[in-house]
C-alpha cells in the first residue's frame, strides 16, 4: 500500500510542475505585447440595469452601410460596422432618432461554414446609439448561412449500410453567411429602463 502512495504522489507532483510550466508560458502572448499593448482600448460597457418588469421597447430599424460576409475572409471579431437608421423612432410624438443617423456597432463573434453542413454565423452587437444611453438599448443581429445539415444527417444514414460512403457526407459544406443592406435589423430603446 507504501507503494501504491508514493505513485500517486509522485504523479501529483509532476502533474503540478508541469501545469505551472504551462501556466506561465500561457500568461506570455506575444500577440498581446507586440499588437495590443500599444493600443487604446475601450472596455465593453455591460448593461447592469436591466429592467425586465417594464417590456415597453421602441424598435429601431437599420440598415448596415458595407455588407458583410464570411466568404471574402476580411471578416474579424471586434470589426466595427456601421448602420444608418431606415426610419425616423418616435417617443411620445417626438422623434427621438432621425431616418439616415448612423449607428457604429461591432462584430461580437463570426464563425466559418463547417462540414456536415454547418453554417457560418455572423453576430452583430454593441450598437451605440447617439444620445441615448446603452443600458436602454437591447439587442443583437445574428446572420446564419443556410444550413445544409437537414439534407446531410438522413444521406449520411441512408449511405452507412455502404463501407465507408455515409463518411463521404462530412465534407459537404454548409453555406456562408452574408450581411447586406437589404436585410432588415432590429435592435430595440427600452425608454422606461434606468440609466
Amino acid at each position: 500500500m507504501n507503494k501504491f502512495f508514493r505513485i500517486i504522489f509522485l504523479t501529483a507532483v509532476v502533474f503540478t510542475t508541469c501545469n505551472t510550466a504551462f501556466s506561465e508560458e500561457l500568461l506570455r502572448d506575444e500577440f498581446i505585447e507586440t499588437t495590443l499593448k500599444s493600443q487604446e482600448l475601450e472596455p465593453v460597457k455591460t448593461n447592469v440595469n436591466y429592467n425586465y418588469e417594464d417590456t415597453y421597447s421602441i424598435p429601431i430599424k437599420l440598415r448596415i452601410q458595407e455588407p458583410v460576409s464570411t466568404k471574402k475572409g476580411n471578416i474579424y471579431d471586434g470589426q466595427a460596422v456601421t448602420f444608418k437608421v431606415k426610419q425616423n423612432v418616435k417617443y411620445n410624438k417626438k422623434v427621438i432618432i432621425e431616418q439616415g443617423t448612423i449607428i457604429p456597432a461591432r462584430v461580437a463573434l463570426y464563425s466559418t461554414k463547417g462540414m456536415n453542413g454547418i453554417p457560418a454565423s455572423i453576430v452583430i452587437e454593441d450598437f451605440k446609439v447617439p444620445d441615448i444611453d446603452n443600458n436602454k438599448i437591447k439587442g443583437s443581429y445574428i446572420k446564419k448561412g443556410l444550413s445544409l445539415t437537414l439534407f446531410v444527417m438522413p444521406l449520411k444514414w441512408a449511405l452507412t449500410p455502404i463501407p465507408g460512403v455515409g463518411s463521404l457526407t462530412n465534407f459537404i459544406m454548409g453555406c456562408n453567411a452574408k450581411i447586406t443592406p437589404k436585410d432588415d435589423i432590429i435592435i430595440y430603446y427600452y425608454p422606461n429602463w434606468p440609466d
